[in-house]
């Protein structure tokens, strides 16, 4: 049971990583800027220079996508083991409420130095986006995977 919990909250979380990273693209695109918000990641282990990273870096560009997936994809296998046996309307809203907490716990909890550092160029509204985003998808991805398993039993 915990390997399914922890399959699908893998499985999820890599939808939900690269929904969001194709978001921060987006987002950093439209700032002039398209891979500062996702190479601000990087900051976790590189320090401030990768705030500063505009497009492709050699170095930080693949830590911060590793460090974007990975942390994604724990937050999936969190949400999986907080939410088992939920699908369809009661995963949504509990998905979007997750996402919200984890905004919380990103901007207000933990210490700069853990943040993830796509907030340093993103608006407010932006950010919202984007939590909103991966609650979303977090959601669609664990209900996929949930509906899935259930059709191969039954």
């Amino acid at each position: 049971m915990l390997r399914r919990r922890v399959r699908e909250g893998s499985r999820a979380g890599t939808i939900a990583a690269a929904a969001t990273a194709g978001a921060l693209i987006a987002l950093g695109y439209a700032h002039g800027a398209a891979l500062r918000p996702l190479n601000s990641v990087a900051h976790l282990l590189v320090g401030s220079r990768a705030y500063y990273m505009e497009s492709v870096s050699l170095l930080v560009t693949p830590l911060a996508i590793a460090v974007h997936f990975g942390s994604v994809i724990l937050w999936g296998i969190v949400l999986a083991l907080l939410t088992p046996g939920l699908t369809g309307g009661r995963l949504y809203p509990a998905s979007l409420s997750f996402a919200a907490l984890t905004w919380l716990l990103d901007s207000r909890i933990v210490p700069e130095r853990l943040r993830p550092g796509f907030e340093s160029g993103l608006s407010s509204s932006e950010i919202a986006l984007l939590y909103l985003l991966l609650g979303l998808s977090l959601a669609w991805g664990l209900d996929r995977e949930r509906r899935f398993a259930t059709d191969e039993r039954g």
